[in-house]
């Protein structure tokens, strides 16, 4: 008799956290000391851990200024919002500025008058308005 044997396949890391193509994530510096993520799509069960990793990189990072730029965002779901919650106990625990900014978005702007944040700051992403980043002066566009 033969035994049978159980052969398990090894999980493949993949190149894409997001299969269908939902979310897309756009990082930038404008300026010294300062980092946007621009978050074009949908955060959900699914693509919210890619959002994760990438504003918890620029936290982590040597920048003092992280903000969320949330304007092109077409869904955002409670999953989305815890991950920018542990994002903005995250900066605090490291003294990083964190912000979201809900740009034009009605799904955002609704979900955020529901359970706000306190971090957010209406078009902060455009030029940094009202944000101080360390080592420059107050910017205004």
């Amino acid at each position: 008799m033969s035994a049978l044997r159980h052969t398990r396949t090894p999980l493949q890391p993949t190149d894409r956290v997001d299969p269908k193509g939902l979310l897309r994530l756009h990082v930038h510096r404008p300026v010294p000391g300062a980092s946007v993520v621009e978050v074009v799509g949908e955060v959900d069960l699914c693509t919210a851990p890619h959002l994760a990793e990438v504003v918890e990189s620029r936290i982590r990072s040597t920048v003092g200024v992280v903000i969320v730029d949330l304007g092109r965002t077409t869904f955002l779901a409670v999953a989305g919002l815890k991950v920018l919650r542990r994002m903005q106990l995250l900066a605090e625990l490291l003294d990083t500025d964190f912000y979201v900014d809900p740009g034009d978005s009605h799904p955002v702007r609704r979900l955020l008058d529901l359970l706000p944040l306190g971090c957010e700051r209406p078009g902060c992403a455009a030029g940094l308005t009202g944000v101080d980043v360390p080592g420059q002066r107050r910017l205004h566009t």
